[in-house]
């Protein structure tokens, strides 16, 4: 039996689903893996993600995983295979990292390599939380696992070229939403009001000033994306929503950040007689890359005449570094051929990257 692996991603390309909701995906892909012999399918119980095992004999495991979930993108690509879920979108290639680790097991399946592997297809990684609840269920831990690896596309990189890092690859997001109250007033009578809107300006001119040198020393970002304040022009307004995220490559950075924002925000209420509440959200670990990988990674890519390119460490969040905290991993870009950009409404993958990844992923696993 031979997969048709393009097909395969355009019917996976057309069904997203958010976090923990891949009810469709699970079984679309549950249902191809059926099909094959010699592997045992596991499931969980707080999610949709499956555990594949193929098991050689005695000896340590090679994990190899892919994620699951889509974003809440309307698609706007025009190709005749576009989402078919209203105001959803794999804008993220993650119909690809599905496509190619089921191209790499039934791979796996035909040449039947002397190795023990794992393949985990894991949902709700954008922002959810979906590897923490994976291996919180203890599944994985049963197996002596050796090394883990994943992959993800790339906008602007041809097809043919694969790029990594030793060391921190992918850095720490934090999310993070500081909601500050006050009393509403005529604009007439300010002084009857306190003013919400003017607690969170203060609250982001005091960051600003505050974590200067931290960005500057240690490649840090503070961003706030959305502010909601006010209903009418003439009320001193008594809620402000702020929603924002920081990322960083080190724990201290962030750390540091999170005590700026609880700190800020206090002094910012305080100064305005107002109230804050600070909600520090999703937050990942670093995708740290072992040395050891890395350089193999390298040598393959020239084995299989595939374009090796030295990667900048990214700000880029991804909760595979839950994985690489817990064992020697690799993440590499997989380039995508497309120019637009991760999470863009247009960014489409050129589909000959496919078999780039299932090669690259192959040449990986260890006899």
């Amino acid at each position: 039996m031979s997969w048709d692996i393009r097909q395969i991603r355009r019917e996976l390309h057309q069904i997203p689903e958010l976090a923990f909701e891949e009810d469709k995906t699970h079984e679309y892909v549950r249902d191809l893996l059926q099909r094959l012999d010699g592997i045992t399918l596991k499931y969980f119980q707080n999610s949709k993600g499956i555990l594949v095992e193929y098991s050689h004999g005695e000896g340590d495991y090679q994990l190899f995983r892919a994620d699951m979930d889509a974003l809440p993108i309307t698609e706007n690509t025009g190709v005749d295979y576009s989402s078919r879920q209203c105001g959803m979108m794999h804008a993220c290639g993650h119909d690809i990292h599905m496509s190619v680790l089921l191209g790499l097991i039934e791979r796996v399946c035909e040449k039947k390599p002397k190795a023990n592997l794992l393949f985990l297809f894991q949902p709700a990684e954008e922002g959810k939380g979906g590897a923490e609840s994976i291996l919180s269920e203890g599944i994985i831990q049963r197996y002596p696992i050796h090394s883990v690896y994943a992959l993800h596309v790339a906008s602007g990189l041809p097809v043919g070229t694969i790029s990594s890092r030793e060391g921190i690859f992918f850095g720490i997001p934090q999310e993070f939403d500081v909601v500050f109250t006050g009393r509403s007033a005529h604009a007439a009578y300010p002084e009857q009001g306190r003013n919400a809107l003017l607690m969170g300006l203060t609250f982001i001119t005091l960051m600003n000033t505050d974590i200067e040198d931290l960005q500057r020393e240690h490649r840090a970002i503070f961003h706030i994306g959305k502010m909601v304040s006010g209903t009418i022009r003439n009320i001193v307004p008594d809620k402000c929503v702020i929603e924002g995220t920081h990322r960083s490559l080190e724990k201290d950075a962030r750390d540091a950040m999170n005590r700026y924002i609880a700190e800020n925000a206090r002094n910012a209420a305080e100064q305005l007689d107002g109230e804050y509440q600070v909600d520090l959200l999703c937050s990942y670990d670093p995708v740290v890359n072992d040395g050891s990988l890395e350089r193999k990674l390298r040598e393959h890519c020239a084995s299989l005449n595939y374009t090796y390119i030295t990667a900048d460490a990214a700000m880029t969040g991804e909760d595979f570094g839950f994985f690489t905290s817990m064992y020697p991993g690799l993440l590499f870009w997989l380039g995508s051929g497309s120019d637009s950009p991760l999470h863009s409404d247009k960014f489409l993958p050129d589909e000959d990257c496919l078999e780039i990844g299932i090669n690259t992923f192959y040449s990986l696993i260890q006899e």
